[in-house]
């Protein structure tokens, strides 16, 4: 398959993917096959973001900047979060974090059990805490990790990992991974960055404001 989706489209299509799945949800769709339609294209996203955060790991100078951006932003997006859900979850961007925490363990640590009890410590947090994706989330972010490089693997894996949140929405996102070319595109500097980081308290705040 020809690869033709740089980094930057893949950021995109998992913004767009995200903002027709909220769309959906918590402003409901009178017609039930649009809505199922709309919450099936909005699967392509946490896939995507996962992948691309592993990337994002990969090739940042420093890590622990790249960690406390998440948490900066996951921080920012809980207000909304919790005005919209009214519940004891947690949003998105904490797995996300969790997800990073995890690759850098992995890239860092030189004792297997040490590594391994800590992984295991993160998943249960992430499960307790009821962050959005769950230890669903934090596995996967994980295994794009391990098979970078690798997406027929990280698709064996990861789809029955996320089966559970609709087969056909998953199936699309590995579809969209698969186009990667493995190169940045025409998002640059830290404007764009900070800016796509913000975008996910930013369209939470709208989305509570106008609903």
């Amino acid at each position: 398959m020809t690869t033709q989706l740089s980094g930057s489209w893949l950021k995109v299509i998992a913004i767009l993917s995200m903002t027709i799945d909220h769309i959906a949800y918590y402003y409901g769709v009178s017609n039930p096959y649009v809505y199922e339609l709309m919450r099936t294209v909005g699967r392509i996203a946490f896939p995507t973001f996962a992948f691309l955060l592993a990337e994002g790991y990969v090739h940042t100078r420093n890590r622990q900047r790249y960690m406390l951006s998440l948490f900066t932003f996951a921080i920012l997006s809980e207000i909304p979060w919790l005005l919209l859900n009214h519940d004891d979850s947690h949003n998105v961007l904490f797995t996300l974090l969790a997800g990073v925490i995890g690759m850098y363990i992995i890239d860092t640590s030189r004792n297997k059990w040490v590594t391994q009890a800590s992984l295991v410590l993160i998943g249960c947090t992430t499960l307790m805490a009821e962050t959005d994706y769950s230890l669903n989330g934090f596995v996967l972010t994980l295994l794009f990790f391990m098979f970078r490089g690798r997406p027929d693997l990280q698709m064996l894996f990861g789809l029955p990992l996320m089966y559970e949140y609709g087969f056909m929405g998953i199936l699309m996102a590995f579809a969209v991974i698969f186009l990667y070319n493995g190169e940045r595109g025409f998002i640059h500097g830290k404007a764009a960055k900070y800016a796509f980081y913000a975008f996910y308290p930013a369209h939470l705040i709208l989305i509570y404001l106008i609903r």
